[in-house]
């Protein structure tokens, strides 16, 4: 069983991640050494999460309650509460199936309420950003980049318009270092403001680090296809829903009390382990993702993606998405239709039409640079038999 829940972290960075947390050092150091492992500029903060960094930068606005933050129709619940805890309106912008931004949708969505724009940049590839820009200027709207599904190398800074770019590397993320953000900051004092906010919150300790890498080491070990089929076969036995199981296991949240969870600074084991992952990821495994992408996408007769699309995740939107699961699964791929994103909810008439729709008939298929390019076209074979 090739299954979906599949951690990019090797085990020597594991047994890493252990040793760092088992010796103390300095978190001050190992702050700057990730920083400047990323980058030479000084427009770069390092922080818990993406969540963290969305939550610090409304924090810091202080904007007023009702005010709209913009949001790609397509995202995460966590975002979503996130708004709603500042008192903030989340208005959908409606997205195609790439997940590329509707200007139609984000011309209705300029209110004079409007404040922010978060574009989600979905499974590996790019929302194009240069029609966005000069309406977004217009009408003084801030512009926000979430990069978490589409890393692809060390130093991305984003646009180079936006105000505000966010890198994610929590469990599921390319070059995963099991948590950690790298958020540019355009504006200086906007920047020293979240930095010095950052600095007051409490810091994520070497013991909670260490039972996290401890609990993704345990995952890596039952994601391997014959453990997976074991454990698989086991659950189904006991009643469990398998499916849903798995789509919960990789969160890196756990529960409703979100801000307390990510109100924290990173510990120096995990923004060493961010500067090892920086330094030592094999970028070939992206390539070679690229590649099974490529060869999936002509076995299936689909148009050609753009050359940046780093094929994070590799989903469909078919008209039969269960039929679609169950015909993968007895090929022995774990496909979903369930996800962890969600279509954000309208708000009046700016309503987001063809992301709900198409979000409706999606199917997630496993999809990681340990796959190879017989069994990529075995399970588009799978998708679309002949």
């Amino acid at each position: 069983m090739w299954v979906r829940m599949r951690f990019g972290i090797g085990w020597r960075d594991l047994a890493a991640a252990l040793a760092y947390c088992a010796v103390p050092s300095s978190r001050a150091k190992a702050r700057a050494a990730a920083v400047n492992a990323w980058t030479d500029q000084e427009d770069c903060l390092i922080l818990l999460s993406v969540r963290s960094a969305f939550d610090l930068l409304l924090q810091e606005l202080a904007l007023e309650p009702g005010d709209e933050v913009l949001l790609s129709a397509w995202t995460v619940p966590d975002m979503i509460r996130i708004v709603e805890a500042h008192g903030l309106v989340p208005v959908p912008v409606d997205v195609d199936h790439r997940g590329h931004l509707c200007m139609d949708s984000l011309s209705r969505s300029m209110t004079s309420r409007a404040q922010l724009l978060v574009v989600a940049h979905l499974f590996g590839g790019r929302t194009p950003l240069d029609n966005v820009v000069p309406l977004l200027k217009k009408h003084g709207v801030m512009l926000v980049e979430d990069c978490a599904q589409s890393f692809d190398h060390v130093g991305d800074a984003g646009h180079p318009d936006s105000d505000v770019v966010m890198h994610s590397f929590g469990p599921i993320k390319t070059a995963t270092a099991l948590g950690g953000a790298v958020v540019r900051v355009a504006s200086g004092s906007l920047r020293n403001g979240m930095e010095s906010r950052a600095a007051k919150a409490p810091v994520q300790t070497r013991f909670k680090f260490s039972l996290r890498v401890l609990r993704f080491s345990i995952l890596k070990l039952l994601s391997g296809k014959r453990a997976a089929s074991v454990l698989f076969g086991l659950l189904s036995r006991f009643g469990v829903d398998v499916d849903a199981k798995v789509n919960s296991l990789g969160r890196g949240f756990i529960g409703r009390d979100i801000l307390k969870q990510i109100r924290l600074q990173p510990s120096a084991p995990l923004l060493k382990l961010m500067t090892r992952r920086f330094k030592e990821f094999d970028f070939g495994r992206i390539e070679h993702r690229k590649r099974l992408g490529e060869i999936f996408d002509r076995e299936l007769g689909f148009d050609e993606r753009p050359a940046d699309d780093s094929r994070w995740i590799c989903p469909l939107f078919v008209p039969d998405k269960q039929a679609t699961c169950d015909r993968l699964r007895a090929a022995g791929f774990d496909a979903t239709c369930r996800s962890r994103m969600v279509v954000v909810p309208a708000v009046d008439e700016r309503e987001a039409i063809i992301a709900g729709e198409n979000w409706d008939r999606v199917v997630f298929l496993p999809w990681y640079p340990d796959l190879n390019e017989s069994e990529v076209r075995r399970m588009a074979r799978a998708v679309r038999p002949r």
